[in-house]
């Protein structure tokens, strides 16, 4: 763990960490946040048209209140503007109002997922697995059992839920308030 911090705090490497944050928070997956935010990560680093990592998770395709939270609690400031002018919580609600309207596509679950919100996958991609199982043997069911992992987090993953965009809102509010 020391050595990610060395590595996020050094200058000729610090902007490429902020980019896995970023990414991380774009995609709003909260446990990558919270890891490198972990590292010592800037949450108030910022990228493209002067964007933080809270900003891009509302503005995203899967914006996370878990990530929200995460970005907060490690001193991300909500009050900071993008280029635009414009604040998370002012993306928060444009949104909210295009959900509300309809202008956004609605939540949908991955055909990925069976009834039971368990992985399925292709024939395709199951035989991948299989191959790669048989060719990596014992040693590699640790590397099947994190793609697999990783596999149906991504599956999981609801976008442009109102029910976290809406959440997303309110905890916003409180941090501004």
């Amino acid at each position: 763990m020391d050595d990610f911090q060395e590595f996020a705090r050094d200058p000729k490497r610090r902007r490429r960490f902020e980019r896995m944050l970023f990414l991380a928070a774009e995609r709003g997956d909260a446990d990558l946040v919270a890891e490198r935010l972990g590292w010592g990560v800037d949450p108030n680093c910022r990228f493209r048209r002067a964007r933080t990592p809270l900003i891009e998770n509302v503005r995203g395709a899967c914006p996370s209140a878990a990530t929200v939270r995460a970005l907060l609690q490690h001193g991300a400031d909500p009050a900071l503007t993008d280029e635009a002018g414009l604040t998370a919580l002012d993306y928060a609600r444009r949104k909210l109002i295009r959900l509300h309207e309809g202008k956004l596509a609605p939540p949908r679950k991955s055909p990925s997922l069976d009834e039971n919100d368990q992985l399925t996958l292709g024939a395709e991609e199951q035989a991948s697995i299989d191959e790669l199982r048989a060719e990596l043997g014992p040693d590699g069911a640790e590397f099947v059992r994190v793609y697999w992992q990783e596999r149906l987090r991504a599956a999981r993953r609801v976008f442009n839920d109102p029910r976290e965009v809406e959440e997303i809102v309110e905890i916003l509010e409180g941090a501004a308030g």
